[in-house]
């Protein structure tokens, strides 16, 4: 099947199919699996093949009623296949421990979006590394969702193109901030980016000892956004080996916290700092404790 599509503005046109048993309706394979509004509630229903490939799979779910019958269902309860492309928004985000991918799942994105607390009310009550994601390429979390990083599992030799988080308010990276750090196993990583609050969360990435990252940037132009990482000790975040390294504003003052590879060659460094305050952390760092290789 290319193409299913189902959307269901009233909770009775759903309400036979919502009593039928789960994994109850075969489906076989579908490229392209589209759920709107009521209709998003059969989801534990239906049965995919097992080497079913899906291209891309969104929802986005603005009221709690609409995912139900879905966060009731068990953990990893829904069985998918392999998936391509992933998103989840609003109150969908809660649904992604009902799912279980294929186990040699690639994902090409993987991209999480809540804007409200209570989307992630049911999945941060979920154990650390429960939820399996296999190998993604593309992964981008924005605002409450930063928080369930931790939760997720990623395969050891995952290589991943870019990774992005976004979170402009404090209470966005509450939970992973009081996490331990170095829980979140991210394997390779080429393109590292981290706005805003969740610069305060490096402290709790783990990359591959052998990674090569082709480009890292941070620009706190807020003294919050760095006010937890700049307690860490010193040369404690390992970042292996990098070719290009921008830091902007206060996020200068976490240089002395960054271990890169001795035998690293850098291609461009950058630092941007026209206030004295951008600085006020690593001036009083010790001289020549900063080893950064070749640049």
């Amino acid at each position: 099947m290319e193409r299913f599509h189902l959307n269901a503005d009233k909770k009775e046109y759903v309400s036979e199919i919502i009593h039928a048993q789960d994994s109850s309706i075969w489906f076989g394979k579908v490229k392209r699996l589209e759920l709107k509004l009521f209709a998003i509630n059969i989801l534990p229903k239906l049965v995919l093949h097992k080497e079913n490939l899906m291209e891309e799979f969104r929802l986005e779910v603005d009221k709690k009623e609409y995912v139900s019958e879905i966060i009731h269902a068990d953990d990893n309860s829904i069985c998918f296949g392999k998936v391509k492309r992933l998103e989840l928004r609003g109150y969908a985000v809660n649904a992604l421990p009902k799912l279980v991918l294929h186990e040699e799942n690639v994902m090409e994105e993987l991209r999480l979006d809540a804007w409200n607390k209570e989307h992630v009310s049911e999945i941060i009550r979920v154990e650390e590394s429960s939820i399996l994601l296999r190998k993604v390429k593309k992964m981008k979390l924005r605002d409450y969702t930063v928080n369930i990083l931790h939760r997720l599992v990623l395969h050891e030799e995952n290589l991943m193109e870019e990774f992005h988080l976004e979170a402009n308010k404090e209470e966005h990276v509450f939970e992973i901030i009081h996490a331990k750090n170095n829980n979140v196993l991210l394997g390779k990583v080429k393109r590292l980016e981290l706005r805003d609050y969740t610069i305060n969360i490096l402290p709790k990435l783990v990359l591959h000892e052998e990674n090569v990252m082709e480009r890292f940037h941070l620009n706190a132009d807020k003294k919050e956004y760095v006010s937890e990482i700049i307690f860490a000790k010193n040369n404690s975040i390992w970042f292996g080996k990098v070719k290009k390294l921008e830091l902007k504003l206060f996020a200068i003052n976490i240089l002395s916290k960054l271990v890169l590879h001795k035998d690293n060659v850098m291609e461009e460094f950058r630092l941007d700092a026209d206030k004295k305050e951008y600085v006020s952390e690593i001036i009083h760092a010790k001289n020549n404790s900063i080893c950064f290789g070749k640049v």
